[in-house]
């Protein structure tokens, strides 16, 4: 597998505007209703995975399952 098989777009334009949301929402909670550091960094950590992702079309966990949203 070679380094232009690892950035085909797997994820399709329904799926990466619902990722930017779920990161939107992961950001509020850290921020404003998780009081303690570990669910903070996590939430906040797991927004970064998902706006990265919507960013570049791209989920790895998409590709280790054989799954694509996106249209051939």
């Amino acid at each position: 597998m070679g380094k232009e098989d690892l950035m085909i777009c797997n994820v399709s334009k329904v799926d990466r505007v619902t990722r930017v949301l779920l990161a939107i929402v992961c950001i509020g909670a850290a921020l404003y209703f998780v009081p303690t550091a570990v669910p903070k960094t996590l939430l906040l950590t797991a927004a970064i995975l998902l706006l990265t992702s919507a960013w570049f079309g791209v989920c790895y966990l998409y590709r280790i399952l054989g799954v694509s949203t996106a249209k051939p």
